[in-house]
Parts: structure tokens; sequence; C-alpha cells
């Protein structure tokens, strides 16, 4: 009777692990909405350093907030702002696919072969190096102003990026990894899957933050210079009518966008993708 009466109930056990289970969750959110408020504060300090340093210049030069927000409104109301949004993420999208789906198996390809990356090495430095506006050139000659010319411009521009961090996560794969995997009779198929792709995903993430980054701007540019729609289009019809408050419009745009982007797609692709190895 008395050791029943000493031994503590088996439920408490489980308490200690809870409590902190809640508690970290808790911690977290309440960091996450810290970083939120920063940058809430950093929006507004801005929007009134604009709306105090904005009426001291002409409109056409640096235009209020008010006039923006006019530009906004009636772009929308026109149903531009849709239209030429969904242009220009159509432009980054199929760009943006073809990079991860063609540098994927190319990047992981060069990284395993000496053949495959001497083959390559010419090609990649090329588009490492040459100019966006060579590209562009190019593309005008051989595709004309086409949404194909802006999305080839893109790709070319961008890929290197992605590739070559695909190509740095290949090589560090620890070898003994495969090595064991092959002691086991594990075919290539099953070494690529197992071994080879799980190793590379945190390569393959940050390539794609890069890669994305780069592509927006190269898409804008290819619009502005050989595009029929898209914002980087737009952007050059207001420049040559010096409608500069459209102008700061399509701007905050793209950064709304790139945000939304960033915050609403890439963020939670990335957590999925490495949750394994936060398990691990």
């Amino acid at each position: 009777m008395s050791s029943l009466i000493g031994s503590p109930p088996e439920t408490g056990a489980t308490t200690p692990t809870a409590v902190p289970a809640r508690q970290g969750l808790s911690a977290g959110r309440a960091r996450t909405a810290r970083r939120g408020l920063r940058v809430l504060a950093a929006v507004v300090v801005l929007g009134v350093a604009w709306a105090l340093i904005a009426p001291n210049y002409p409109s056409f030069v640096f235009p209020t907030p008010a006039d923006v927000w006019a530009s906004f409104t009636r772009a929308v109301e026109r149903g531009v702002w849709v239209e030429q949004v969904i242009a220009t993420l159509g432009h980054l999208g199929s760009a943006f696919a073809i990079v991860l789906v063609a540098g994927l198996p190319l990047g992981i390809l060069i990284g395993r072969s000496i053949i495959a990356e001497d083959l390559s090495r010419v090609v990649l430095v090329f588009f490492q190096t040459v100019p966006t506006v060579v590209l562009i050139a190019l593309a005008l000659a051989i595709y004309g102003i086409s949404d194909e010319s802006v999305i080839g411009v893109t790709v070319a521009g961008s890929i290197t990026y992605f590739l070559l961090n695909v190509i740095q996560g290949t090589r560090a794969i620890d070898r003994d990894l495969v090595d064991m995997a092959r002691a086991y009779h594990a075919n290539e198929t099953t070494i690529m899957r197992t071994v080879v792709v799980p190793s590379v995903i945190p390569y393959f993430l940050a390539g794609a933050r890069i890669t994305l980054g780069v592509a927006w701007q190269i898409t804008l540019f290819s619009e502005y210079l050989m595009g029929s729609a898209g914002i980087g289009f737009n952007v050059n019809t207001a420049i040559s009518l010096l409608d500069t408050s459209t102008v700061f419009m399509w701007g905050l745009s793209v950064v709304a966008l790139t945000l939304l982007v960033e915050y609403g797609l890439f963020r939670p692709v990335e957590r999925r993708l490495t949750r394994h190895m936060r398990r691990t």
C-alpha cells in the first residue's frame, strides 16, 4: 500500500516535455511578431520621410505618396495593373521553372562527372560573363520582340547562378555515404534518390533564392528593352511620358510582389524541403 501511495502517477511523466514544447512554440511566435513589428516600423518611418521630403520637389521629379497611390488606383480600376503583373509573373515563372527543371539534373551531372565538367566549362563561362545586353541583342535577332525573347534571356542570364550552387553541393557530398550505399548493392537510381538529392537540397535552395533575385532583375530589364507587355514595358512607357508617379508605382509593386513570392511561396517550400534535416 505504501508503495502505491508513494509512486507518482504515470501521466505526470509526459508533462515536463509538453510544457517546453508549448513554450518553444510561443517563443517562436513572439519572435516572429517582434520581427514583423520592426519591419512595419521601418516601413512607417520611410513613408513619413517620403511624405515630408516629396513636397519640396516637382511631382515629375519626386512624386508624393498620394500621387503614387492615385496612379495605382487608376491602374487597378482600368485592369492594367493585374494584366501587366500577370504578364511579368508569367515571364518570371516560366524562366524560373526552366532553370530549376534543367539546372538540377545538369548540375548534378556536371558535379559528378569530370567529362561533363570539361565539356560544359566554356558554356558556363560564357553565360556567366556575357552581359545581359548582349543576350538581349541575340534574342532580338533570333526571336524579335516576343515573350519567348524575354523568357530566353532570363533563363540564359540566371541559370549559371543556380548551376554553380548545385555543382558545388554535388561535389560536397560525403563520399563515404556513396560508398556505403554501393556496399549494400544500391543502384545509381537509389543512390541519387537517397544520398545525392537530399545532400544537394541546401545548395538547391540557396541557388534558387539567388537565381530568383537575379531573374527578377533580368526579366524587368528585358521587358524594358524588348518586351511588349509586363512591368518593365510599362516602366519604359511611363518614363517616355515623364510619368514619374507611375514609375514609382511599378517599382513599389515589384517590391511588394518580391516579398509576396519570398514569404508566401519560397519560405513555405523551403521549410517543407528542409523538414527532414530539422528532424535529424
